[in-house]
């Protein structure tokens, strides 16, 4: 019985239709469409076809032709949309396809059953693209190609892949109708020119999915290439495709994602287009921001019912319920500080979300010489009321275990006012390191020499690390004598027993520094660009 269906071929955006009978080969075919097709050479190719249920089937020999026209026999099909896409890697070149002997014997005028082939590398050879870097986005042009392909991330899906095929083909479009249930669009050279390029999808109420109801995938406008640049690549195409490197990455700056762009798809963005890509790309990853203080409510009761012995504190303004602080101190933490050095490292950390904002952290260190995180709080600002509320909850936790902890601190006005009043009497270290850079910021290079910053820097140093109060007297007087007025005044600021050894009224177990908390807060730093609570999640 003679089988007879039309086979709609598209190459990019252009599309030819011819039939294929019982007796057509794949030499035939091939033969019809380099010859239909400018610049498309046999080997330099692939054939997929569409059929209902299977979107992409492959047609590479004979067999495959032979079950494509059974297969449209039995389905009473008298229509095949094939898509032609270019190889575009040497990889791709490894296939039966690219080395079929009839193939090879068509294009060199030889007969078909002769057993000589073409050597491999010269067929490579002819691919316009066999040496160029193959980009991520060769594919977007198969994403619009026949009517009844279906979306199943509906609307929104078919909208993005329209904007990556028209990119990536090279033109575009405007939007004649665009809802939840309906999208229209036309080549925007429609007015200027009357190109009859459409395409219209809908949805399919049964399964939700949109579905092309009707394609017209020729352009009769000017010719078309692929720009760099490209009305298209909008902030939610962007986000499509930077939605994964975001939750691997969250700190990733817009200047990487536009090297990105241009590195892996060849596209060239603004810096609008990748901050604001970002900025949608969290949002579909991490959820709204100020919808995250909200589910701070429920976490924190989450904690205190799943996490036994754990202080988990939210503080809102009276009345209007709107966030003002929280802090968390897990009960594992709790129980096994209990085993680490009597030591506690307090600093904090500025927020880069949206809403900004201070993180404040309580860190120990174990047995191993590692940082142990003991409790942590979201605050606004960095101020004493602040501080006095987080030292509060810190107290509640300290004082039932029964032994003095050291503090560690870098000085700040309102945490040593908080300490003072949460903590009298407990020691309390200032960093030697912030104390030093202090001291040589009022001793320019510029204005006194490299020689005398180094000599005050090292009796400074003497002073901090003297173990007996005579050596550090001595160290002391030199140090007036050749600092001058600008030491005396450094000096009478610091109370010696919160930076000298010999006068420290606790222990330090050989630390001086409050590089703990900066260790906290470089391991903390991926999650500063997060919301409320995957900040609190991450940590």
């Amino acid at each position: 019985m003679e089988v007879c269906v039309i086979a709609k071929c598209t190459y990019k955006s252009e599309t030819i239709m011819f039939s294929v009978s019982s007796e057509s080969s794949m030499v035939d075919i091939l033969k019809t469409l380099c010859l239909r097709f400018r610049g498309l050479q046999l080997g330099c190719f692939t054939l997929r076809y569409s059929v209902p249920s299977y979107p992409s089937c492959f047609l590479e020999t004979d067999s495959d032709l032979d079950l494509m026209r059974t297969f449209l026999l039995i389905s009473n099909e008298k229509t095949v949309d094939i898509l032609v896409k270019d190889l575009c890697g040497i990889s791709e070149y490894s296939g039966d396809f690219c080395v079929n002997k009839e193939l090879i014997a068509c294009e060199k005028g030889e007969s078909s059953c002769s057993s000589t082939v073409e050597d491999r590398n010269e067929f490579l050879g002819r691919s316009k693209r066999a040496s160029a870097k193959p980009l991520l986005s060769n594919e977007w042009e198969t994403y619009i190609h026949h009517v009844g392909q279906k979306f199943d991330g509906g609307a929104e899906e078919f909208r993005l892949k329209l904007c990556k095929y028209a990119l990536e083909v090279g033109f575009n479009f405007l939007y004649a109708g665009n809802d939840k249930k309906r999208v229209v669009a036309v080549c925007s050279n429609k007015k200027l020119e009357g190109c009859s390029w459409r395409v219209y999808a809908s949805r399919c109420e049964a399964t939700c999915s949109f579905v092309i109801r009707t394609l017209n995938n020729v352009h009769t406008c000017a010719g078309r290439i692929r720009e760099s640049k490209s009305k298209m690549m909008r902030s939610r195409v962007v986000s499509s495709l930077i939605v994964d490197r975001i939750r691997a990455k969250p700190e990733l700056k817009p200047v990487e994602i536009i090297h990105e762009f241009k590195d892996y798809y060849g596209i060239d963005i603004s810096y609008y287009h990748a901050w604001f890509g970002k900025e949608l790309a969290k949002l579909d990853v991490h959820g709204d921001e100020s919808k995250s203080f909200n589910e701070l409510v429920w976490y924190t009761e989450a904690v205190k019912e799943t996490n036994t012995g754990s202080l988990c504190t939210l503080d809102c303004e009276a009345g209007i319920n709107r966030f003002r602080r929280f802090f968390v101190s897990f009960g594992g933490c709790i129980a096994g500080f209990q085993y680490c050095i009597p030591l506690l490292f307090i600093d904090a950390t500025f927020l880069k979300s949206k809403y900004k904002g201070q993180l404040l952290c309580a860190s120990g260190k174990n047995g191993n010489q590692g940082f142990y995180p003991l409790a942590f709080g979201v605050v606004d600002s960095e101020t004493e009321e602040n501080w006095t509320w987080f030292l509060q909850h810190l107290a509640s936790i300290l004082l039932p275990m029964g032994r003095v902890v050291a503090f560690f601190s870098d000085r700040n006005q309102g945490l040593l006012n908080a300490m003072g009043f949460v903590f009298p009497g407990w020691p309390h270290s200032y960093c030697y390191y912030h104390l030093k850079q202090n001291l040589i910021s009022k001793y320019p290079k510029s204005g006194y020499g490299k020689l005398l910053q180094d000599r005050v820097i090292n009796l400074f140093s003497r002073c901090a690390y003297a173990v007996t109060e005579e050596e550090f007297k001595v160290a002391m007087e030199e140090l007036v004598i050749v600092g001058s007025s600008k030491v005396k005044a450094f000096i009478s600021d610091l109370s010696r027993d919160h930076y000298a050894n010999a006068f420290f009224k606790g222990m330090r177990y050989g630390e001086m520094a409050n590089s703990l908390a900066e260790s906290f807060n470089n391991w903390v730093g991926v999650f500063r660009d997060l919301p409320v609570l995957p900040l609190i999640e991450g940590i």
